[in-house]
């Protein structure tokens, strides 16, 4: 009965540590996953203006540096008198992320800024 419950410890504590993810081993699992582009189209101010730019950064981070990444935002204001629609696309590499953010941040602000005029 000793050598049984002994063993039945031994299979358990085993089993347990073989399911371990390591920092280093969750790190290589996501290696394999790149983030090539996104867009986000909106149909009111409102939620251009709620961008979590934080958010947009982690998505992505699992890329290499020299990875090409695009980010598109646009608005479609469709039930306004205008009809108006406007976008902007910014790309480059991955190692320039923070640099495309700002870049995206200030064609949303002007998409913002025009689509205002144009809301009804």
């Amino acid at each position: 009965m000793k050598k049984i419950i002994t063993l039945l410890l031994f299979l358990t504590a085993s089993v347990f540590y073989a399911q371990e993810i390591t920092l280093e081993n969750k790190k290589s699992l996501n290696s394999g996953v790149t983030v090539n582009s996104v867009s986000y189209m909106v149909d009111t101010i409102e939620e251009l203006e709620t961008i979590d730019w934080k958010n947009v950064k982690e998505v992505f981070e699992s890329n290499k540096p020299e990875d090409i990444v695009e980010m598109s935002f646009g608005m479609d204001l469709k039930k306004s008198k205008y009809k108006f629609k406007s976008s902007i696309k910014v790309s480059g590499e991955s190692k320039n992320i923070d640099s495309l953010i700002i870049k995206a941040k200030k064609g949303v602000k002007s998409i913002i800024k025009i689509s205002k005029k144009y809301k009804n």
